[in-house]
């Protein structure tokens, strides 16, 4: 069966649960948010190899908190420098500088599509940090979306079509690590910047991040500007300006308009547009095996995020409506 296929199969149903009552604009923004995202993995996968894990993740921040501080500055953003410096340094550590150096270094040994489906952990950390963090109740839904995730991991690990070694479990942990990475930033952004402007925090966040790489990354950047290929530079350019700068750009709008419930659906879109890039210009393939892995995955993320507990309600309301 072709990908495109497969994957459509897999996930629509978790879609179009999600925003039956989202707006057509706001909609094709989401799939074009997911699109873009989902493009950012095999971006990683051909410019890593060239300029090196850090130097691409320095490279990433520092274009996206350009793109998004143009951004930021025609919407007239206060950011609070001063007050809020602290703030910007730890988001910039875990929702930035961490995670995208983590899912760099994964690249170098795991296909796109192992990369995305780590990534659609991020919200069932999210939720084991509140608990943790913010005291919040620790509820069967929980429960069962953590194992459901770590079930999911082993079997797109165990199936796939890469061979099972030590570097691709390591691949797959520093992608669970970054996952990680990304649910504490989420509860730590809700902790303490629920009043700085949300363009704000995400525009600061990566020039705080950019500052922290750039000594780790000043060591590799004349090698990899020595070696990098046309190639190279247009997909780490890209990374940073669409994939960081313009992808949060979008999150935003979405966030603002639509709430932040409709806005993370594009969780689900993700691993699909991941996978299909990554077949369609690297050939990375994509089985059985793959598709089953990463559906169970984006079920436990469902259920961590009470989508399946939303879409039912909302397919019971449109039943009755009609």
């Amino acid at each position: 069966m072709p990908p495109d296929q497969t994957l459509s199969h897999a996930y629509i149903p978790f879609i179009a649960t999600s925003t039956l009552a989202m707006s057509t604009p706001n909609f094709l923004r989401l799939l074009l948010l997911g699109a873009i995202w989902g493009t950012s993995f095999m971006l990683m996968r051909i410019c890593v190899p060239e300029l090196g894990p850090l130097p691409t993740t320095f490279l990433r921040a520092l274009l996206g908190g350009l793109a998004l501080y143009f951004v930021a500055r025609a919407a007239h953003t206060d950011f609070g420098w001063r007050s809020n410096a602290r703030i910007y340094l730890v988001i910039g550590l875990f929702n930035t500088a961490i995670p995208f150096a983590l899912f760099a270094w994964s690249a170098l040994h795991i296909p796109s599509a192992y990369m995305a489906t780590m990534n659609s952990l991020a919200p069932i950390f999210t939720a084991l940090f509140g608990v943790l963090l913010l005291a919040e109740r620790l509820t069967p839904a929980r429960i069962v979306a953590s194992v459901l995730g770590l079930c999911g991991v082993a079997l797109l690990v165990g199936v796939g079509p890469t061979a099972v070694n030590a570097m691709t479990v390591l691949g797959v942990l520093a992608s669970i690590g970054a996952a990680a990475c990304y649910g504490y930033a989420a509860t730590y952004t809700r902790m303490k910047a629920g009043a700085i402007a949300p363009l704000a925090v995400a525009t600061a966040s990566q020039f705080a991040a950019a500052l922290v790489l750039l000594p780790l990354a000043l060591p590799g950047l004349p090698q990899a500007a020595a070696q990098v290929t046309l190639g190279g530079a247009v997909a780490v350019g890209v990374l940073g300006v669409a994939c960081t700068g313009i992808a949060y750009a979008l999150f935003f709008h979405l966030i603002a308009a639509e709430g932040s419930s409709k806005a993370i659906t594009v969780t689900f879109l993700v691993p699909a547009t991941a996978s299909i890039w990554a077949w369609i210009f690297l050939g990375e393939a994509i089985t059985a095996g793959t598709v089953l892995g990463i559906a169970i995955v984006l079920t436990a993320t469902a259920v961590a995020l009470g989508v399946a507990k939303r879409g039912m309600a909302l397919v019971a309301r449109f039943i009755r409506a009609v």
